[in-house]
């Protein structure tokens, strides 16, 4: 069974939802993370990431306190108002005719130290501190937490009505994407949505194992439970039809001191290995890897593994165990300076690219994972390998902020 909560959010003005909301401030690069604090008083950049030009960069606490401070005064411009009952809230994202939709809620911390939420990678202690230490100073919970839920059938039953309203919010981005946001404040509706997740055995973390892990740990430091709001924690759950899993490639800047007729050489050890005719148009299959070396395209065949654990039996692990380590020396993924991982949304062109320009000096193209493979990595209570996965949708900074004070 899994508890979910509704809330009152704080939430943009309609008219300025579209210039409030931002993606993470760590997916932009310096350039545009200039450009938008500059061009968008209304950002909620601003509020992430409050010391922008304002010269020496300020300590832990003294950033976290920038942050409360920029958010109340968010507040008092009026530009965020909090709704009056507690809510559930529909997101949807539609990209170029991709459709992902879900719900806004709090899960309960306690079934996640119970098991009902499940991870698929360790956790750092440091960086559990980090952002509940973050938490406890701001007040606020902006970035959930992506859940992955098995079945959609009952879920899109209980918000068949909802989705033929307006929408609160319907606007679009420069990346593209449609986002429309409902605000949920029917007892009923509220009450089907609570009922079929209680009919649910697990949820899953797509994406967010920190932030639910220092969620966990601030509830236990500050002696939180039942309602209190720091047991909860922002998530945004959506049904697994309506994930969408990309590729995580690899680009390793080095080839170890050999060349690249003797880095082939050593993959004809592995496994078959063919040239490709030009750039792959479409991810590997299951067990294969697409390579780009400066000779060009070649897919590699792996061996069948001979773990029977999930985790073990994935791809991007395989890769790691047969070909980074051996052959080209690499055996942390987390701190070896010579690897870099690319979004599968950039394509193989940009691994191409890089190769090609000098930046790496081989780059590997996987196939994406399945949820059926997180599933079983999670079920077994094992751990994927780094940078695995890269899961959309992401639901947008500022557009549902949870008080974590009352």
């Amino acid at each position: 069974m899994i508890r979910i909560h509704p809330f009152r959010a704080w939430r943009p003005v309609p008219d300025k939802a579209h210039l409030v909301a931002s993606r993470s401030y760590l997916s932009y690069s310096e350039e545009k993370l200039r450009e938008k604090l500059n061009g968008n008083p209304f950002s909620f950049l601003h509020v992430i990431h409050p010391e922008h030009g304002a010269g020496p960069q300020p300590d832990r606490q003294q950033r976290f306190s920038n942050v409360r401070r920029r958010w109340n005064e968010f507040i008092r411009e009026g530009w965020c108002v909090r709704d009056e009952v507690p809510c559930v809230y529909i997101y949807e994202q539609d990209r170029r005719g991709i459709k992902s939709r879900g719900i806004i809620a709090t899960v309960s911390v306690a079934d996640y130290r119970g098991g009902r939420i499940k991870a698929h990678e360790h956790t750092l202690q440091n960086r559990e501190e980090l952002f509940k230490d973050y938490l406890d100073a701001t007040g606020i919970n902006a970035e959930p937490v992506l859940l992955a839920a098995p079945g959609s059938q009952g879920l899109d039953v209980a918000l068949e009505g909802v989705r033929h309203q307006r929408p609160t919010y319907d606007f679009s981005t420069t990346d593209m994407t449609r986002h429309r946001l409902w605000v949920v404040s029917d007892p009923r509706t509220m009450e089907a949505i609570k009922r079929h997740f209680e009919g649910v055995g697990a949820l899953y973390i797509a994406d967010g194992h920190h932030r639910l892990a220092s969620s966990a740990r601030l509830a236990e430091r500050s002696g939180a439970f039942a309602d209190h709001p720091k047991a909860w924690c922002l998530a945004f759950i959506v049904p697994q039809e309506h994930l969408q899993i990309r590729n995580f490639d690899r680009a390793i800047t080095s080839l170890g001191g050999i060349d690249t007729e003797e880095f082939l050489t050593n993959l004809r050890g592995i496994g078959p290995l063919e040239g490709l005719p030009g750039t792959p148009i479409i991810p590997p299959d299951h067990g294969t890897v697409a390579v780009c070396t400066r000779q060009g395209w070649f897919s590699l065949r792996l061996p069948e593994p001979l773990s029977t654990n999930p985790g073990d039996r994935l791809d991007a692990g395989l890769l790691s165990d047969l070909v980074l380590g051996p052959v080209l020396g690499i055996q942390d993924l987390r701190t070896d300076p010579h690897v870099r991982f690319v979004p599968g949304t950039a394509g193989p062109m940009e691994l191409e690219r890089m190769v090609q320009q000098g930046e790496a000096a081989v780059a590997f193209h996987l196939c994406p994972v399945s949820f059926e493979e997180l599933k079983s990595v999670a079920d077994a209570g094992g751990c994927m390998p780094p940078k695995s996965t890269w899961i959309e949708p992401k639901l947008w900074s500022g557009l549902t902020v949870y008080p974590l004070e009352d």
